[in-house]
């Protein structure tokens, strides 16, 4: 058995937690996640391409490409025109889908860190951010 660090375990299993209950809210939304989160980006980046969602959450491009893709023929974005980094427009019926759906996560969230001090939200962020930089150094040396 491996031996790890008991707060780096409870980091994990809280951070899985987050996972399980963003995916829970998608499917009371009646989203897939992958859609929520290209629709969260969307509503909070205007300038926001395909390639830039697959770097900041990781994911294939085919992943997205097709979740775009399918979005487009359901009417929620303007179909694309093949440009390199072209960026996602919502069409009016996308914009409904903001306003009704993820807005519930951008209230959510703004919730819950409003209900923190300055003191701690800064605290978070700080250590989250020291996190993910020792995270990517170590990540480096591999």
């Amino acid at each position: 058995m491996l031996n790890q660090d008991k707060t780096v375990h409870q980091y994990d299993t809280i951070n899985s937690e987050i996972a399980n209950v963003y995916h829970e809210i998608n499917r009371k939304l009646g989203l897939s996640d992958t859609e929520s989160l290209i629709l969260y980006e969307v509503a909070v980046n205007e300038d926001i391409s395909q390639k830039k969602i697959c770097s900041l959450y990781g994911l294939s491009k085919q992943t997205i490409h097709s979740a775009v893709k399918k979005m487009i023929n359901a009417g929620i974005f303007e179909p694309l025109t093949g440009q390199k980094n072209e960026h996602l427009t919502l069409t009016k019926k996308g914009e409904g889908i903001i306003k009704d759906k993820i807005s519930v996560f951008v209230d959510i969230e703004n919730r819950v860190f409003q209900s923190w001090t300055t003191a701690e939200r800064d605290m978070f962020i700080e250590l989250s951010n020291r996190y993910l930089n020792s995270l990517k150094e170590e990540c480096d040396k591999l």
